[in-house]
Formats: structure tokens, sequence, C-alpha cells
């Protein structure tokens, strides 16, 4: 865990963001309850060094998961549901919730919300296909760290 602010040499200590929201279009994320660690001056940082790349990686995971269509073809894109039906034109966004837990911090949800499309053939409603969501993970969380004044690092 981290033990000293990086902007100051203050002692930190360990607290939570009560909702922080980020975007990569069209995939927007919101986290809520997210374990930081803060100094006395405000300065805010991840709780641990290696934190916003399990972020990463969870979200990644989890979101390649999600209920999705295929990608077929090279050129020329068309996404088709599991039954083998082309997917339709967007119904709409949905909110996909989870709960994560980093080694040793508390427990806090992220959101990530995307366009769905419903099959006209079965009517499932899911994603256009299962890279969207991943692809554009690293990039709200980049945002995320932005809004909530996170120091970059290099």
């Amino acid at each position: 865990m981290i033990r000293s602010c990086p902007r100051c040499s203050s002692p930190v200590e360990p607290k939570t963001l009560d909702r922080v929201s980020g975007e990569d279009k069209p995939l927007a994320l919101r986290i809520e309850g997210m374990p930081v660690a803060k100094c006395a001056k405000g300065h805010a940082m991840p709780v641990h060094r290696d934190f916003m790349l399990w972020l990463i990686q969870e979200l990644k995971a989890r979101s390649a998961a999600l209920p999705a269509g295929s990608e077929k073809g090279l050129l020329m894109k068309k996404y088709r549901c599991a039954c083998g039906a082309e997917l339709g034109a967007e119904s709409g966004r949905r909110a996909f919730p989870f709960e994560l837990a980093f080694e040793g911090a508390p427990a806090f949800r992220a959101e990530i919300e995307m366009p769905v499309f419903k099959c006209p053939a079965c009517g499932k409603e899911q994603l256009r296909s299962d890279k969207d969501a991943p692809r554009h993970v690293a990039g709200a969380i980049v945002a995320i760290n932005d809004a909530v004044g996170f120091p970059h690092s290099g």
C-alpha cells in the first residue's frame, strides 16, 4: 500500500471515492467507493502502485464476458448473434454492474454502460461485439484518473 504522497511526501490515509465517471465512447464507466490513498492536503492516488493496472485487467476480463455478438469480415464488418442472425440497429444503452475488491482494500462497485443491440431472431439483447467493451476500458480508466487528479507516471 502507498504510505506517502508522491506530490508532497505527507503521510496518506486510506479513503474511498464517492462516485467517479470516465468515458471512452461508446463505453461509459462509473466507479463508486473506489479505494484511494489521500494526504492531508487532499492529494489522491491509487491505493497501491499496481491498483490501476489490476483494475484495467479486471474490467477487461469482465467486460469480455458480457453477452455479445461476434464480428465477421475484414473490411465490411457484420455483427452476428450466437443464434446466427445478423444484429439489427442499436436498441438503447444498458449498464452492467460489477462488485470488485483489490487485495487489502475495501470492496467497491464498477458499472460499464454500453450500447446494446437486440437480435431480430431470438430477441437477445447484447453488445454488438465481444471486442467492443474491452477495447475501450483503458481509455475510460485514463479519463477517471484525470477526473480524480491521480498523478501520472513516467
